[in-house]
């Protein structure tokens, strides 16, 4: 999105990015690569433009305003793979700065809800242990459910912090917006005096 870059580029950084149990082999990527070039969403660009200077025979790509319609459809996009969400969400917050304020709130104010949900699952699945003992009783003091308990636990721990981690995010990106209405309304002050 910043500038073209040289296809063993993209590997690392794609490389990097879904890491470390997952790679994306370069027969793979090339395989991508000429399919979203053919789509028209990449094209070849310069080397000479990329800003890392190699000595590597490389090709190099850019970004189409097709490609950059696309990325805002995809980072938008809330409703596919929500079982794996969370993963997707860790990629899109890298790319945040893309979009514009409204709609990186919109998906952090999302990604909230969906922390949100994820707690609330866990928690009802608890409740109905503690509001059915008998059906319990028969597991209770067994390694089985001690196992399910102290998931139960971590999983609502790492939640709650997937939660605060976005709502920092959140924070970030309401000062930024209240900087930028204070950064116009001194300029709008500035024009008017002159």
């Amino acid at each position: 999105m910043k500038f073209p870059l040289h296809a063993y580029l993209i590997s690392k950084i794609s490389n990097d990015t879904i890491g470390p149990w997952e790679q994306v082999s370069r027969g793979t990527l090339s395989t991508l690569l000429n399919k979203l070039d053919k789509a028209g969403f990449i094209q070849e660009a310069d080397p000479a433009t990329v800003p890392f200077p190699t000595e590597r025979p490389s090709r190099t790509f850019e970004i189409t305003d097709k490609g950059k319609d696309r990325f805002f459809e995809l980072m938008m996009d809330t409703k596919k793979n929500i079982g794996n969400y969370q993963k997707i969400f860790h990629i899109k917050a890298i790319y945040l700065e893309f979009l514009s304020e409204e709609n990186q709130l919109y998906l952090v104010n999302h990604y909230i809800k969906y922390c949100q949900s994820a707690i609330e699952h866990i928690k009802t699945q608890q409740l109905e242990f503690d509001e059915n003992p008998e059906q319990v009783k028969s597991i209770q003091g067994t390694p089985f459910y001690s196992a399910i308990e102290s998931l139960m636990r971590l999983n609502t721990e790492q939640w709650s912090l997937e939660r605060q981690w976005a709502t920092h995010l959140k924070e970030q990106i309401v000062m930024s917006i209240k900087n930028d209405k204070r950064k116009d309304h001194s300029n709008d002050t500035r024009m008017g005096k002159r």
